[in-house]
C-alpha cells in the first residue's frame, strides 16, 4: 500500500454517538481472593474498552480506535489508523497523537496494538459504528470460516494474510535451497556398512559364556577368544584392531557413541561435501545390531569456487529441513574439533581424480586428516606447500601447516623447489624428513643454515618437539651455544624429573632470581648450577625472607613481647624417628614459614597474640632430613597439647599420620620439661580452649574456604585437638 495515498483518505473524528457511549459506566461485584480469604469489592467502570469506527473508502477499509479515556477528556481524534486493502490482501496501520499528528506507520496485526491489546481483546468490550459491522462482514475469511462477527472477524481475516504473507516469504528463501539439494546425488548403497566398519571408534568382541568365538563389530565376523572377560581389553585377531570384550548376557543396553564420517561427491557443477553421524546398538541381535545414521551437513563447492553450507536443523521452529548458513565462509567457518574423529569415505576417489578438481589433491594419503574435508581442499588449493609435503610424507609439518602453527613467512612463495620453498636445502630437508619434523623443527633447520652451523638432529627434534624457538634463550645474561643449553637441559630433567619445558622454565625463573639478588649470573657456575632446582628453590627462600624481613618489622612493633617470648621455647626442641621438632626465634621466623607453606600463621593476630600472653606457642615440625625446609606448622599448649597441624594451604593430608607416633613421644619429653609456672599456664590455656570452643559453637562459626569449607570451626579445631598423654 502507498502511504501518500493513505494520507490523503478522510478522517474519521470519534462521532457524537461514540463520545456519549463513552460516558457510560457499568457496575459489578467482582471476588477475589480464594478458600476462605475470598473477598466481594464494587467494580464501577467504562462500559467500553475502546470504540471503534469503520467505512469503505473506495478501495480501502479504514478503522479508527479510540479510547474512553481520551474521549472523556474532549480528545476525538483516533490512537490508531487501521489501512485495509480486501482487494491485495494487505492491511497497515498509523499511530497518531493527542493532536491527531502522525507518529509512526506500524504493521502489527489489531491484536498487538497498544498496551491492553491481545488476544484478551476479544473478551473485551468494544463499541463499533453500526455500518462499521456491516463492512467488516464483508472481509472475506479463508477456510474454515467458523462465521465470526465484528471486531473477531477482523482479527481473523488479518490472522489468515499474516500466515499467507509468512508462508510466501519462507517459499521464496527456501525454493534455492530445494535447487541446491536437488543436485546432491544419493549416497552410495555400501556407504552405511562402511561407515559402520570403518569410522566406528568403539569396537567391541561380544561372546557367549562358554564359547571359544566372539563377534567382531569392526570385521563382523566371528573370531577364536581365549578366556575372555567383560570389560576386558583385546585385540580381534582377524583386523587387529584394539577392542572391548563384551559378555552377551551383560549388554543389554550395549551403545556405541556418535562417531563421523565425510564423504565427497560429485554433483552438476561441482562438489558436495556430507558430514554424517552414526551410531550402533546391540540390544537384540549383537550380529545385526540397530544402526542409526543421520547426515547433519553439506557444503556445496561448485567449479568456480563458490561454495554453499547447509545443515539439517529446526526451521523456524516448526520443522526440520535443510538450511542455508549465510554466515559460512569456506576454510575460515570450520574448525579442527573433528580433526581426529571424523573419517573419510575413499571408494569413489578413483573416480573423483578423474572426474573433478581433485585430481592433485592429497586428501587421499592422509589415514585421518587433521582437519574437515573442506578446510584441507581450501587450504590445499591455496597453498602449494601443504601437497608437496604431504607427497613425501611430512604428515607432521603438514599438519603444523593446516593448523595454527603456520606462519606465513616461514616459506618462500616464489620458490617451486621444496626444499628452497622451505628456505634451506636439500640435505637439510632430508634430515627434517629422517626426523618427522614439524614447524618448529623446520626453524631451527632455518636458522642452522643462517648461522652456518650443524646442530645434532637430536637437539633439533627436542626442542621442535617442546615448541621452542631461539627466543626462548635471550633470558641469559651471556650467550650459552644452544648445544650447551641442550645439554644442560637434559641433565637437570633427569635430577628433578621434569620435562624440557618446565626445566626451561624453571631456568629463566632461577635466572630472574638471581639477577634480583644481585647475583653475578655472568659467571658460568652461577648461570648453570649443578642442581637447578635446588638453586632456584634457594632463590626463592632468599627472596621471601627480603620480603619477611620487613613484614616481621611491623609485626614486632605491633607485638614487642613476642620476640622475647620465644627464646624460651628452645628447650623443646626434640629430634627422633626421623623426625624434627624446631622452635622458631623470631616472629621472621614464623613469617617465613606462612608465607612458604601459604597459610595464615603470619597474617592472624590472635597467633601472635596468644604468645604474647602465653596461651599457645607455635613450632615447626620438619623431616630430619631437611630440618630447614617448611613441613607442619603445630599451635602447642604451654602444657604440650597441640591445638593444630597444618601444611601448605591450612590443610593436613595423609603423610601427616606416619609422623604421629614421633609427636607423642615428643608431648612426653615436653612434659618433663615444663616448670611449675608452665604447668599453670597449661592449665589456663586448657580453660580459655574449652571457652573458645564453646564460644564458636554457640555463635555457629564454619569453615569457609579449602577441603572443611562448610563444617563447623569448632568440630575441625576439636578434632584437630592432640592432648598430652
Amino acid at each position: 500500500m502507498i502511504k501518500a495515498e493513505l494520507r490523503k483518505l478522510r478522517a474519521l473524528p470519534a462521532t457524537q454517538a461514540m463520545i456519549k457511549a463513552a460516558a457510560q459506566k457499568i457496575e459489578y461485584d467482582e471476588q477475589y481472593g480464594y478458600g476462605c480469604m475470598v473477598r466481594t469489592k464494587h467494580v464501577v467502570t467504562n462500559k467500553y474498552h475502546r470504540l471503534v469506527r469503520i467505512q469503505q473508502l473506495g478501495a480501502y477499509i479504514k478503522i479508527a480506535v479510540f479510547y474512553p479515556k481520551l474521549l472523556q477528556k474532549g480528545i476525538r481524534t483516533p490512537t490508531y489508523e487501521i489501512f485495509i486493502n480486501t482487494e491485495g490482501k494487505e492491511y497497515i496501520t498509523r499511530e497518531l497523537d493527542k493532536k491527531g499528528n502522525e507518529t509512526r506507520w506500524l504493521t502489527a496485526m489489531a491484536v498487538n496494538l497498544g498496551e491492553d491489546f491481545s488476544d484478551y481483546t476479544r473478551r473485551q468490550r468494544i463499541y463499533i459504528n453500526p455500518d462499521g459491522m456491516r463492512t467488516l462482514q464483508n472481509l472475506l475469511i479463508l477456510e474454515p470460516d467458523a462465521g465470526q462477527k465484528g471486531w473477531d472477524r477482523l482479527i481473523v481475516w488479518q490472522r489468515r494474510i499474516k500466515e499467507e504473507q509468512i508462508k510466501r516469504r519462507e517459499e521464496r528463501e527456501v525454493r534455492p535451497w530445494d535447487a541446491d539439494m536437488k543436485l546432491v546425488p544419493n549416497l552410495p548403497k555400501s556407504f552405511p556398512k562402511w561407515m559402520q566398519r570403518h569410522a566406528a571408534d568403539e569396537v567391541y568382541i561380544i561372546y557367549d559364556y562358554g564359547s571359544k568365538e566372539g563377534w567382531c563389530t569392526k570385521c563382523q565376523r566371528m573370531v577364536p577368544v581365549k578366556s575372555p572377560r567383560h570389560n576386558a581389553e583385546a585385540t580381534c585377531p582377524h583386523c587387529k584392531a584394539e577392542a572391548v570384550y563384551k559378555a552377551s548376557g551383560k549388554c543389554k543396553t550395549l551403545e556405541t557413541k556418535e562417531y563421523y564420517a565425510e564423504i565427497i561427491q560429485k554433483m552438476p557443477g561441482g562438489l558436495v561435501v556430507r558430514s554424517l553421524y552414526q551410531r550402533q546398538s546391540f540390544r537384540g541381535d549383537y550380529k545385526k545390531p540397530g544402526v542409526f545414521t543421520h547426515e547433519y551437513k553439506r557444503i556445496l563447492i561448485w567449479d568456480d569456487g563458490t561454495t554453499r553450507k547447509y545443515d539439517y536443523d529446526m526451521y523456524k521452529n516448526k520443522y526440520q529441513r535443510w538450511i542455508r548458513d549465510k554466515d559460512y565462509f569456506a576454510g575460515k567457518s570450520e574448525t579442527l574439533y573433528w580433526s581426529t574423529r571424523s573419517k573419510l569415505y575413499k571408494r569413489n576417489w578413483s573416480y573423483l581424480k578423474n572426474e573433478t578438481f581433485l585430481k592433485y589433491s592429497t586428501i587421499d594419503l592422509w589415514d585421518v586428516l587433521p582437519c574437515g574435508v573442506v578446510r584441507y581442499m581450501v587450504t590445499e588449493r591455496g597453498n602449494p606447500l601443504v601437497e608437496k609435503l604431504v607427497r613425501i610424507g611430512m604428515f607432521r609439518m603438514a599438519r603444523d601447516v593446516i593448523g595454527m602453527n603456520y606462519d606465513s613467512k616461514l616459506i618462500d612463495q616464489k620458490q617451486t623447489e621444496l626444499a628452497k620453498l622451505l628456505k634451506i636445502d636439500g640435505s637439510r630437508l632430508k634430515r627434517l624428513k629422517e626426523m618427522d619434523a614439524n614447524v618448529d623443527m623446520l626453524r631451527w633447520m632455518q636458522y642452522e643454515k643462517l648461522v652456518n652451523k650443524i646442530w645434532p638432529d637430536d637437539m633439533i627434534r627436542d626442542f621442535g618437539r617442546a615448541g621452542f624457538s631461539t627466543s626462548e634463550f635471550n633470558f641469559l645474561p651471556t650467550p650459552i651455544s644452544f648445544v650447551k643449553c641442550w645439554n644442560y637441559i637434559k641433565k637437570q630433567m633427569l635430577i628433578s624429573c621434569g620435562t624440557m619445558w618446565q626445566t626451561l622454565t624453571t631456568w629463566r625463573d632461577y635466572i630472574n632470581m638471581a639477577d634480583q639478588l644481585k647475583m653475578n649470573t655472568k659467571l658460568d657456575q652461577i648461570a648453570r648450577p649443578k642442581d637447578l632446582k635446588a638453586a632456584h628453590d634457594e632463590c626463592v627462600l632468599l627472596r621471601e625472607k627480603g620480603d619477611a624481613k620487613k613484614e616481621a618489622q611491623k609485626l614486632a612493633k605491633k607485638w614487642p613481647k613476642v620476640n622475647k617470648q620465644l627464646p624460651k621455647l628452645k628447650k623443646f626442641e626434640y629430634t627422633a624417628d626421623g623426625y624434627t621438632i624446631v622452635a622458631p626465634e623470631s616472629i621472621e621466623d614464623i613469617v617465613m614459614e606462612g608465607r612458604i607453606l601459604k597459610h595464615c600463621v603470619h597474617t592472624c593476630d590472635y597467633y601472635f597474640s596468644r604468645i604474647q600472653t602465653d596461651e599457645s606457642y607455635l613450632f615447626f615440625l620438619r623431616k630430619a632430613k631437611s630440618p630447614d625446609v617448611p613441613w607442619y606448622t603445630l599451635e602447642v599448649e604451654p602444657s604440650g597439647n597441640i591445638r593444630q597441624k597444618r601444611t601448605t594451604g591450612d590443610n593436613q593430608n595423609k603423610d601427616f599420620m606416619a609422623a604421629v607416633g614421633f609427636l607423642k613421644k615428643w608431648q612426653k619429653y615436653f612434659a618433663k620439661q615444663l616448670t611449675k609456672e608452665e604447668k599453670k599456664l597449661g592449665e589456663k590455656s586448657n580453660r580459655l580452649r574449652i571457652d573458645n570452643y564453646k564460644n564458636l559453637r554457640k555463635n555457629g562459626n564454619r569453615v569457609w574456604h579449602g577441603k572443611l569449607a562448610g563444617q563447623l570451626l569448632a568440630d575441625v579445631l576439636e578434632a584437630d585437638f592432640m592432648e598430652v598423654m
